[in-house]
């Protein structure tokens, strides 16, 4: 159970969130743009399979146990920061690459992704972490059920929106694919967005 009275806030608040650019979006729009609309839905997926997992956390507790240990947050965020700069190098090495035939294969691939550039930006979690409890009431219910509830409601508003992006990112991919200038210009912004955030998370020696 929510409060009626606090929802509102929630909501809006959710939706100015989904739809503010973020490392989330950049990823998406990477991921169609240089690998078509399959490959963007199913990063999609992949992140907000890892944003459920950070939102149980969050509810259990364990986003607070691994906020309170400088030595945990280090390593998600230098393992997080790596992976991304490795996805830009493989970019970078299959530039002139068209899309594989092999589409499950390469849907899987980009989930993967998804889910673990999202489950290894710790602040994703501590995102969640100083958010929902904001909105959360105990005196109407079971507190870590209303995060839950609250984390479900944030991520239905954040996959419509990555949902859009990756569709319509993944139609320009499609129609400028055939153009061998427009594919390396395509998986060279792809690979730029993969390291930017790989470098910005790296760099970035604010946890919260």
């Amino acid at each position: 159970m929510l409060s009626i009275d606090i929802l509102p806030l929630f909501l809006a608040a959710a939706i100015a969130l989904a739809l503010t650019p973020g490392p989330d979006m950049a990823f998406t729009l990477a991921k169609s743009a240089s690998r078509g609309s399959r490959a963007g839905l199913a990063a999609v997926a992949g992140i907000i399979a890892g944003g459920a997992v950070w939102t149980i956390a969050a509810a259990a507790g364990l986003a607070a146990i691994v906020a309170a240990s400088e030595q945990a947050l280090t390593v998600i965020k230098y393992a997080g920061a790596g992976y991304l700069i490795w996805l830009a190098i493989q970019t970078v090495r299959k530039i002139d690459a068209l899309p594989v035939a092999k589409a499950g294969d390469d849907a899987g691939r980009a989930f993967r992704q998804g889910l673990l550039t999202n489950l290894l930006n710790p602040k994703i979690g501590l995102f969640f972490l100083a958010l929902l409890p904001q909105f959360t009431n105990p005196e109407i219910g079971p507190v870590w059920l209303q995060m839950l509830t609250l984390g479900g409601i944030f991520f239905a508003l954040g996959t419509i929106v990555l949902t859009v992006v990756a569709i319509l990112a993944g139609k320009a991919q499609e129609k400028l694919v055939g153009s061998k200038t427009w594919r390396r210009t395509l998986n060279g912004l792809a690979a730029t967005a993969f390291g930017g955030l790989g470098l910005r998370l790296l760099l970035d020696g604010d946890h919260g």
